[in-house]
């Protein structure tokens, strides 16, 4: 799942040394700004394919072949970078990309929580999620400089068959295996990961005895498929409670900067020292969101998840809201400049240590395990609606009010979605996913109380 989610990055970053390229017509590709500029956003916009194709067939063939069959769209999309010569060619790639990373991106988020134990669980989320896409993304930019965007198609082709071929060796997600009712290879599949120690053990016990009962409910209510209990779900108020929280997840991505900022960075870069070197100014921000990453694995490991995202979202907030006040009362002093650029630089750097990965955390959490892929189907036009937003207000809003304005606006509506997840979101580090997602469905994380009483309907 590591090196899937580094190939997804890889691919996001070899995009820039391509579009530089077909900027100065070399190997007699000859395209419009316009064609460029849609080769450039369509790999983000495709992702959502990606997440449809996962959910349909996801959840029958499982985490291992759901791995494999989403891993070999990006391989396609290799050869036809390397063999392109036109746009054509070029867009098959794109949309083929764009599909592989929409899925991949989803199927590790479920993967990292599902075949890790409670207390590493977010660890090796943040590793997955974060460090290893942002350690992708970078490398594509700096190989996009030194090497042949061609030469480097070959690289991500033997990438991709590494993740194509790596899942026939590993066992399939325990988790998925129970909610399937294949207990006895749930029992083996977990002890491979986990070990056999008393722990593990009662946490095998926890899963097994939770899926049983709810298979066993889902019978009786002749709800047997993932469809049918979606349907339901959408019948009660826990569900739609869980889709508020994913909205604000969202919300907070957007306000916080997620998609815009790092462009934006590069921009303000630019104006503010004078030059127009984006290569340079893209690695800056690239190494700013790799110290921020790579910090939050040593932050998630040693802090329990609420105090990480609080402690460190009120600390970017304040850190976003003293640049807009910077940017305010700005001059032309090339010190003053400076600060705003080192004020930006930590701003990176905090958001990516905490409260990005926090959000991943609780991505990865969220939803039942038996209706999750049919959820993040629902959620999908959700984020693209996100990233379309964003996208498109943002130059309406700076011209609007500046880069303060928009700086303040948006720790405003940061400090809002603080203020919801205080409220709503409780502290996950420690606790088995069974345990999440009766809290969500029940309000305690009491399993063996839920499982025995009246209230066992309530988990189906």
């Amino acid at each position: 799942m590591t090196i899937a989610s580094a190939s997804v990055g890889f691919a996001y970053g070899h995009v820039s040394g391509l579009i530089r390229a077909l900027q100065k017509n070399e190997d007699g590709i000859t395209l419009n700004e316009g064609q460029i500029s849609v080769i450039a956003t369509s790999m983000t916009f495709c992702v959502v394919i990606g997440i449809y194709l996962l959910a349909l067939c996801g959840d029958r063939i499982g985490r291992r072949w759901s791995l494999i069959l989403l891993s070999t769209p990006m391989l396609l999309s290799w050869m036809l970078v390397y063999l392109a010569t036109g746009f054509t060619t070029l867009m098959l790639s794109r949309i083929f990309a764009g599909t592989s990373a929409g899925g991949l991106i989803v199927v590790n988020m479920i993967g990292a929580a599902e075949y890790t134990c409670p207390n590493t669980r977010a660890f090796y989320q943040s590793i997955i999620s974060m460090v290893a896409s942002s350690l992708g993304i970078g490398i594509g930019h700096v190989l996009g400089v030194l090497y042949h965007w061609r030469t480097l198609a070959v690289f991500g082709m033997v990438v991709s068959t590494i993740h194509i071929c790596l899942p026939y060796f590993c066992v399939e997600s325990p988790q998925w295996l129970a909610s399937k009712g294949r207990f006895k290879e749930c029992e083996i599949a977990f002890r491979k990961l986990h070990g056999m120690q008393q722990k593990a053990e009662d946490e095998l016990r926890l899963l097994i005895n939770m899926e049983d009962k709810k298979l066993k409910v889902a019978s009786e209510l002749k709800m047997n498929n993932g469809c049918k209990k979606m349907l339901d779900a959408l019948k009660k108020k826990y569900f739609w409670g869980l889709l508020l929280t994913y909205s604000f997840v969202y919300i907070y991505y957007a306000a916080a900067g997620k998609v815009i900022f790092t462009n934006l960075a590069t921009v303000m870069l630019e104006e503010m020292t004078g030059t127009s070197d984006i290569l340079l100014f893209t690695l800056i921000v690239d190494g700013f969101i790799l110290i921020g990453t790579c910090a939050s694995c040593v932050l998630i490991k040693k802090m329990s998840v609420r105090v990480l995202l609080f402690s460190s979202g009120y600390i970017s907030n304040g850190v976003l809201l003293v640049l807009s006040v910077s940017m305010y009362f700005k001059n032309d002093e090339k010190y003053y400049q400076w600060i705003n650029v080192i004020l930006l630089a930590l701003y990176f750097i905090i958001v990516h240590a905490g409260p990005y990965p926090v959000m991943d955390v609780l991505l990865g959490e969220l939803f039942p395990l038996d209706i999750k892929l049919y959820c993040y189907l629902l959620c999908s036009p959700m984020l693209l609606a996100t990233v379309c937003v964003s996208i498109m207000i943002m130059p309406m809003i700076v011209s609007a009010i500046g880069y303060h304005g928009l700086f303040l606006l948006n720790s405003v509506v940061v400090f809002i979605c603080l203020g919801y997840f205080w409220v709503k979101m409780p502290e996950t580090k420690g606790k088995t996913l069974q345990e999440i997602e009766v809290y969500f469905k029940t309000n305690e994380f009491n399993v063996d109380k839920v499982v025995v009483g009246e209230q066992i309907k309530s988990l189906v």
